[in-house]
């Protein structure tokens, strides 16, 4: 017996499985894209992407072949930091003072081998012992431990903090002190300039010596009072007040005619500062100020700290004494430790550093690096630490040229390939965020402050910049229209031109780069 199914149903059947076939088919048709569609589409968008950069290198292009450049030497290096491409190079591998960018490989190897939270100490020690009458017998020794923290550029006042150690001694009942002051900077070297500093800088506070003990940058302000009439004396005051140094001014009041032009002259080895010029009275002004550098640093803090005990109503009787002229080794196991002040963190201190290009912090970071790592404070143990440093890290080979922290140095040389190279090895490491945080924004407190605001670079940049005569260089990072964030290095040598075209030719390609978009 056969079994058939009626004609009707298989109709039925055979209708039912083509139509689920077309379906099938349908469905999966619809979920492929076609190869020679996909293959358009991004040719499409690599096509689009190309031509952004090649507009974005054409435009750069005609900045550096403007006329003004012709006769200096410029090299930029513009890397993306996700990638590694090289967005833009011109004479990336030339060699250039980098002045004080300079600071950027400092601050970089000071972070990274000392660590964010490290900090250096002062500290105040007691050599002797208090007498039923409030005298202490005895020495008093400061030991400094490179901190260049002690002054209001780091957000600190040195005199509270010396009238606080003051409080110290008269809470103890010291009411005189029969012993020396003794100033121990020995954690540095005595070399207090760097090989390449300019005779004509070291007048200024911005090429102050470099020692262990530091306090008020090293310096004084001088404030040079408004004139009432032509045949006045200038007033000068000095800040911080002290008898640590002598002014002596040979100003000279001039009618309209004149112009006003001051400046400092001190002599080596002498705290005797002459201030000529003329001053003219046609020009009103509230102050006039010049922040000259001291002699002997160390000296300096010690003097200061004496001017505390003053004010404090202790009467001292005895000699300040650097610790160089101490002839006695000095046994700190055997001190009472009576007081002692950290310096901010590492993070906060390569804040002030680069946002304000604070020369002697960087140059007392620098032999920090020698001491401790490299195992003796001077600019010789500083220069092989971050040198070695570059290598381990792949920044540059043994060709990059360091003698200094800060960039005061004509003898540095760098290319702009290795400082991108610099920014970009901060970048994927785990400490760029303070390392980042420490450079300077367009409108912000810092060597910025003034550049690029009310662009859309304002947003978009950190940078740190750099110059001295002839010489203007900026690098750091610069976030585009997209988001993609590049490292930047301009450097230029030679320059003639006012120091301002130098900053526009920077300026201007930041904000190319700040407006860049290769998404189609």
């Amino acid at each position: 017996m056969k079994f058939a199914l009626p004609k009707s149903l298989l109709g039925a059947l055979f209708t039912a499985f083509f139509t689920a076939l077309c379906v099938i088919y349908a469905f999966d048709a619809s979920a492929q894209v076609r190869p020679d569609k996909v293959i358009a589409g991004d040719s499409v968008r690599r096509t689009a992407r190309l031509q952004a950069l090649r507009e974005l290198q054409t435009d750069i292009d005609a900045l550096v072949d403007a006329p003004e450049w012709h006769g200096a030497t410029l090299g930029i290096s513009v890397v993306a930091l996700e990638t590694g491409e090289i967005i833009y190079q011109h004479d990336a591998d030339k060699y250039f003072t980098p002045a004080s960018t300079q600071k950027l490989f400092t601050t970089a190897a000071a972070l990274t081998l000392l660590g964010a939270d490290y900090t250096m100490r002062t500290s105040l020690y007691l050599d002797g012992k208090v007498k039923s009458n409030g005298e202490f017998e005895g020495n008093i020794i400061i030991r400094g431990g490179g901190d260049p923290s002690w002054s209001r550029p780091f957000g600190r006042a040195p005199e509270t903090m010396l009238d606080a150690w003051a409080d110290v001694l008269d809470s103890l009942g010291i009411q005189s002190i029969k012993g020396n002051l003794i100033g121990d900077d020995d954690v540095f070297d005595d070399e207090a300039y760097a090989p390449g500093w300019s005779w004509d800088d070291l007048v200024y506070s911005y090429a102050a010596q470099v020692n262990g003990l530091a306090i008020m940058d090293n310096s004084v302000h001088l404030n040079i009072l408004p004139l009432s009439g032509l045949l006045d004396v200038p007033t000068i005051r000095v800040v911080p007040p002290t008898d640590y140094v002598r002014v002596i001014t040979a100003l000279r009041s001039v009618d309209s005619s004149g112009v006003t032009s001051v400046s400092p002259q001190r002599d080596f080895r002498s705290n005797t500062i002459d201030l000529v010029g003329s001053i003219s009275t046609k020009t009103p002004f509230d102050t006039l100020s010049s922040h000259v550098s001291i002699e002997n640093p160390t000296m300096y803090f010690v003097s200061l700290f004496k001017d505390a005990l003053v004010r404090k109503g202790i009467r001292f009787r005895g000699a300040s004494v650097d610790v160089d002229d101490w002839n006695d080794p000095l046994e700190y196991d055997r001190y009472k430790l009576l007081a002692e002040v950290s310096s901010p963190p590492m993070s906060q201190l390569i804040s002030v550093i680069n946002h304000q290009s604070h020369n002697l912090g960087a140059e007392m970071l620098f032999k920090t690096l020698g001491h401790d790592i490299g195992g003796e404070g001077s600019f010789e143990k500083g220069a092989e630490v971050v040198r070695q440093w570059t290598q381990k890290s792949g920044i540059a080979t043994s060709d990059l040229t360091i003698v200094d922290g800060s960039g005061l140095s004509r003898l540095n040389l760098c290319t702009p390939r290795q400082l991108a190279a610099l920014l970009s090895t901060m970048h994927r490491g785990p400490l760029f965020a303070p390392y980042y945080a420490s450079l300077a924004a367009p409108g912000e407190t810092g060597t910025l402050r003034r550049r690029l605001v009310g662009t859309r670079a304002e947003r978009a940049v950190r940078a740190k910049t750099g110059s001295m005569n002839n010489v203007s260089t900026l690098a750091g990072y610069v976030t585009t229209r997209d988001g993609e964030p590049f490292a930047v290095a301009i450097m230029l040598g030679n320059v003639v031109v006012p120091t301002a075209m130098a900053q526009n030719l920077q300026d201007l390609v930041c904000m190319r780069l700040a407006s860049f978009s290769r998404k189609p």
